[in-house]
């Protein structure tokens, strides 16, 4: 038997969707059911699946595990399809002891995860999703100097969107605590990632 669900929570709202989504699973999980979800949510998808395909253009770009899906998309468009994604323009420098080297413009030099297919010289994107990037008062290796532009705050978290001095537009996740002041458009900053692992590089198309 297979189970076929077809946007089934789109008519809800957000508190009784994520109850029923809840439920759904806890019930397909007790009887052992096998279901497809077809859906647009991307964070239903995420939540729900055991597995996930991403289809585009009438083709699978990739078929994974949740996880794997949203930390180590196959493809660029996995990675801008599933989730936000910050992409920055650059030059792929150098590959030394398993760490990667990318030139952003702007001039920032970003640590990543190596791409074997990629060679030094090569123009490439750089992906970060906003969670994985950090604010900081003070320039340093790595850091992307810019101007919030936008502050928006979203209960327990903030999702700031920087300016940065290459004229590329970036989202920032940070938690939000309540004693600590948020930062003001017009401040500025200084962009990070939080480790090599988090930014994905993929050749241009």
């Amino acid at each position: 038997k297979v189970l076929l669900l077809d946007e089934p929570f789109g008519a809800l709202d957000k508190n009784l969707r994520l109850d029923m989504q809840i439920e759904v699973k806890r019930l397909q999980r007790e009887y052992g059911i096998t279901t497809i979800l077809v859906t647009h949510d991307q964070e239903e998808a995420l939540s729900m699946a055991d597995r996930i395909a991403v289809m585009a253009r009438g083709s699978i770009e990739q078929v994974a595990s949740p996880t794997e899906i949203y930390d180590r998309p196959s493809t660029l468009f996995v990675n801008q399809f599933v989730g936000t994604a910050n992409v920055l323009s650059g030059e792929f420098v150098s590959t030394d002891g398993g760490v990667a080297s990318v030139r952003v413009t702007g001039g920032a030099v970003l640590r990543a995860k190596p791409t074997p297919q990629i060679v030094a010289g090569a123009l490439v994107l750089v992906s970060v999703r906003p969670e994985q990037l950090r604010l900081e008062a003070a320039a340093g290796e790595g850091r992307i100097a810019g101007v919030v532009k936008a502050v928006m705050p979203l209960g327990p978290h903030v999702v700031y969107e920087v300016e940065t001095r290459g004229g590329a537009s970036l989202k920032v996740s940070e938690p939000r605590a309540p004693a600590t002041p948020l930062r003001r458009p017009g401040e500025s900053v200084h962009v990070a990632a939080v480790s090599e692992a988090a930014c994905r590089v993929f050749a241009t198309q």
